[in-house]
């Protein structure tokens, strides 16, 4: 029960990885404030762990800042929040189109920040409280055809250590993750649409597969809980570098 009785936030809790987080927070003991843009598979989540929460656009400010203020009505209080909204869309850099840009930009670093902003005046009012934010691979280094969401997810690693730089002696703690290619629907339906399907993607990775959504919500938990009292301003990494990229 690594999570007893803390007030945990996430957001893009209606499937795939943030479902598994706010299944894995419920187990350890967490009270849960979802939020999900999709108003049926969310109260779908909330049925099955026992939580509470808004549907609606976290890429809106006016919404994420009504969403986190009736989280500590409710609540009275806020411990927990996991940033796991992002998205991507393929093509070289020069092709990208403003419109693509700022869709990226807006889904993937907005959303993040704009979650951000609004738990630490509750977190600082609670005495502490950890925030825990889904990057990527692409975010270390840059990655072909990802440019936007690259960039993007560069940017959620550095607003994680900001956050830790400015408020962590108040006892709010930041922390990125990055855990590699994730076997969710919306990738395993592009992998196989690639050459060789998702076991050639999978391939290449250190471990040889993907991660399971499951494996990516312990780590969350992990970082959102006591037992990383001393961790923050890091990017957890896992699974994420390409073995064809290593010298033998």
């Amino acid at each position: 029960m690594l999570l007893e009785g803390k007030v945990a936030l996430i957001t893009g809790a209606g499937a795939g990885i943030g479902a598994a987080v706010a299944r894995r927070f419920a187990a350890e003991g967490a009270l849960l404030w979802l939020n999900d843009r999709d108003a049926d598979t969310l109260a779908s989540v909330i049925e099955e762990t026992g939580g509470s929460g808004m549907a609606g656009d976290v890429s809106d400010s006016t919404f994420v800042d009504a969403w986190v203020t009736e989280a500590a009505r409710s609540h009275g209080r806020i411990d927990v929040l996991y940033n796991n909204v992002g998205v991507s869309r393929t093509g070289l850099l020069a092709d990208t189109s403003d419109e693509d840009w700022r869709f990226q930009q807006r889904l993937t670093l907005d959303t993040c920040f704009f979650a951000t902003r609004a738990v630490i005046p509750h977190m600082l009012a609670g005495g502490g409280g950890s925030i825990v934010s889904m990057s990527s691979g692409a975010g270390i280094g840059g990655q072909y055809q990802l440019g936007p969401y690259a960039a993007a997810k560069a940017g959620v690693i550095s607003l994680m250590e900001t956050v830790s730089t400015e408020y962590g002696d108040l006892g709010i703690r930041a922390n990125a993750v990055t855990p590699g290619p994730t076997a969710t629907e919306p990738l395993l339906a592009y992998l196989e649409s690639r050459p060789g399907g998702a076991d050639a993607h999978a391939a290449d990775l250190d471990l040889g597969r993907l991660t399971d959504p499951d494996e990516v919500a312990a780590m969350v938990s992990w970082l959102a809980s006591d037992e990383s009292s001393s961790i923050t301003g890091v990017c957890l990494q896992a699974n994420v570098r390409s073995r064809s990229s290593r010298r033998r």
